[in-house]
């Protein structure tokens, strides 16, 4: 068991050791911040991280990120409006990601744009281990000894894809610094192990996000963008 769930982060490391093979004319790191919806309105964030080897028109990119979500509650009241049982969930994901970007894909013209504004088209493949928690209280006023709480925890792992749309404006010719807006979707569950939670009464699966984010780009090398 353990052997399967290491194998999506051996296939990211080999990846890894790939990326740094390679003959780098521009290795940028960057940060993200995103916020997704899916289709009961539910925010997630994500934090995310990585490097970009940049050779426009395409660009190899690895990522690690943080998705999380807002705490979900779930209670039982009896006749009195009395609260009998409490559930109090929350789900979380460290995630890995690696995306190919291609720029101006549906352009004819091959010479970047002067302003230094270019789109691309990003599909990554995504490899995230989902952490649900829970706490539930039980009481009992008639007989208080029989009261309880409880944490309980699941972890879960899923490999899913998602794709990204978005404008990145270069901040100079003389480098590939950048910062970029995106549309992004993703197929993340956070919701299917919060649904095998013990105690847990609602189906929190949820496969489609849609979302916007804004990345910032640092050039580590220097290297001149235009030739």
């Amino acid at each position: 068991m353990l052997l399967f769930q290491l194998k999506p982060y051996m296939f990211l490391v080999l990846c890894i050791f790939a990326f740094f093979g390679v003959n780098a004319q521009a290795i940028r790191g960057f940060g993200n911040y995103s916020i997704y919806f899916n289709e009961n309105q539910e925010k997630i964030k994500e934090i995310q991280g990585g490097l970009d080897y940049n050779d426009l028109p395409i660009a190899f990119q690895i990522s690690f990120s943080y998705f999380n979500n807002r705490n979900r509650f779930q209670e039982n009241y009896d006749y009195d409006n009395y609260v009998l049982e409490k559930l109090t969930t929350r789900s979380s994901a460290i995630n890995s990601a690696i995306g190919l970007k291609f720029y101006n894909v549906f352009s004819n013209n091959e010479e970047y744009s002067s302003s230094g504004l270019e789109y691309y088209i990003m599909p990554k493949l995504n490899v995230a281990r989902i952490n649900a928690t829970g706490n539930f209280s039980s009481s009992n006023y008639f007989n208080p000894s029989s009261s309880f709480t409880q944490d309980i925890s699941i972890t879960n792992w899923q490999v899913y894809f998602g794709i990204e749309f978005g404008y990145e404006f270069f901040l100079s010719e003389r480098s590939y610094n950048s910062i970029a807006v995106s549309v992004n979707y993703n197929r993340l569950n956070l919701g299917k192990p919060l649904s095998k939670l013990p105690y847990n009464n609602f189906d929190y699966s949820k496969h489609d996000n849609f979302g916007l984010g804004v990345y910032f780009f640092l050039d580590l090398n220097k290297f001149n963008r235009k030739k």
